[in-house]
């Protein structure tokens, strides 16, 4: 009896733990405003310290967060200093000031029509990375650069190391349309649209990943309906600003020399059950992968039990062997990646002139086998002073890519490793692939019936492209007044 009553004891402390757990969260809401305009601030991230639950404030400067009483909120966003603020008592509705940070208060953003403004002078969100930040991230395609280093700022690269990649501000607000932002680079409009194949089938890049890392000055990211106003119903969904090198600055004659090395490998892929191999109703026995054989035909992992069981298989010519998990089968079909980049670069100013001319080479393997792109940008960038109020400007930026083998994405087993991949037979050892070609000519294969070996589809399904690239715009510029 006395057991009885000290487990019922034991459930009545748990529960009321669990109330008081529950009880212990709050939902805390409330507004961030600048302390200097009064006016809200959007895109300002809150994070209950010590927990890494995190939100960001709406366009209004609004947030909604669930917290623990006792807990400490942080409160941070470009250009202003970060804040935190305990929650005790009862009141869950804030009212946060941020005082701008004395180090931005004269900071200098490009905004519409490649005008420099003051950044506190704006009336809209705008966060950005400078030309280090770039060069430190090492990555080929300029927007991937962004990610994790401004608020509310989506990135999805499609293939990786030599894909393109898609943008979205502060989320999807179309479910038919583009969600990307407008991309301005040097005041030129530039489509960012993602280049497919047939039915998605090869992934031909976009625009801004022809771009050259180390030629970008700055990037600006433009949030909010007063932004987009600047560009009209083009830029509903944010505005990406792009501002190249100049050579503005620099003191007579220089020289810039650049040069990095890269690799990339596979990160992440799907957690593969390795308890059943190829086959259907628990049973498999190899033929010819066409259905001659015991479900051998079948691309499911519906077979027998990976316990080591003696079975037939594509390379045993009819012997029984182990039947067994390859657990890295997927895995080890891919290569580590390697990126060369070298460009240099020309600069020169005086009195009423600035000049900088650029040239970059990329060479890039990717980690699918057989793929690979070169990429050659030449890129100029002058000023000359004509008059005390006229000034001609002229930016050109020309881009000539060659890729020998662009891999598949997921639309089409075709053309897809990773489509195969997920219905790979869990016993096959993908290094018996590599020699895909029988004495015959025909393919070696683990599966005659749906898929091609993914070795055949990335040495002979292969896709080139060869593109040319001119961005630039000259410019006469009269200055009618000072201001």
């Amino acid at each position: 009896m006395s057991k009885f009553y000290s487990r019922i004891l034991l459930l009545i402390l748990c529960v009321a733990a669990a109330q008081i757990t529950v009880a212990q969260s709050i939902k805390v809401s409330g507004r961030v405003t600048s302390a200097t305009s009064g006016s809200g601030l959007g895109g300002v991230t809150v994070l209950v310290k010590g927990s890494g639950a995190g939100t960001e404030t709406d366009s209004a400067g609004v947030f909604t967060i669930d917290a623990a009483r006792g807990a400490v909120l942080r409160f941070s966003y470009i250009g202003f200093i970060s804040q935190e603020l305990s929650i005790t008592g009862e009141k869950t509705d804030l009212q946060i000031a941020l005082q701008d940070s004395v180090s931005s208060l004269n900071e200098v953003v490009v905004t519409a029509l490649n005008i420099n403004r003051n950044k506190k002078s704006l009336g809209y969100a705008v966060q950005g990375l400078k030309s280090k930040d770039i060069a430190e991230a090492k990555e080929t395609n300029i927007v991937n650069a962004l990610a994790g280093k401004v608020a509310g700022v989506n990135i999805t690269s499609s293939q990786g190391d030599m894909g393109s990649s898609r943008v979205i501000i502060r989320g999807e607000t179309s479910i038919s349309g583009n969600n990307q932002p407008l991309f301005v680079v040097d005041g030129i409009i530039v489509d960012n649209s993602q280049f497919q194949g047939t039915n998605g089938s090869r992934d031909f890049q976009n625009a801004l990943s022809d771009l050259n890392p180390q030629d970008i000055e700055s990037i600006s990211v433009l949030k909010g309906p007063n932004a987009a106003a600047l560009y009209g119903s083009r830029a509903a969904a944010g505005v990406v600003l792009i501002k190249t090198k100049t050579g503005k600055g620099s003191k007579g004659l220089g020289i810039e020399v650049n040069s990095n090395t890269v690799f990339s490998n596979l990160k992440v892929l799907p957690d593969y059950q390795n308890q059943y191999g190829q086959g259907s109703n628990g049973t498999f026995s190899y033929v010819d992968g066409k259905g001659g054989g015991v479900n051998d035909g079948v691309d499911e992992s519906w077979g027998p039990a990976l316990d080591g069981s003696l079975i037939p298989q594509f390379y045993s010519n009819g012997q029984a062997v182990p039947f067994v998990a390859h657990a890295d089968n997927v895995r080890d079909f891919f290569r580590t990646g390697t990126t060369l980049n070298n460009g240099v670069a020309i600069t020169g100013s005086g009195d009423k002139y600035d000049f900088r001319i650029a040239y970059n080479n990329l060479h890039q393997e990717g980690v699918v086998p057989n793929s690979s792109q070169g990429r050659n940008s030449f890129s100029i960038n002058a000023k000359y002073k004509i008059a005390e109020a006229l000034t001609l400007s002229a930016v050109a930026n020309y881009i000539k890519n060659d890729a020998d083998n662009l891999p598949g994405s997921y639309g089409r087993r075709a053309t897809s490793t990773m489509l195969q991949f997920t219905w790979f037979g869990r016993q096959v050892d993908i290094n018996r692939l590599k020699n895909y070609k029988n004495a015959d000519g025909s393919t070696f294969n683990w599966n005659n019936s749906y898929y091609s070996n993914p070795y055949f589809i990335a040495y002979e399904n292969t896709v080139q492209q060869n593109k040319n690239r001119l961005i630039g715009a000259v410019e006469l510029n009269y200055k009618i007044a000072e201001g």
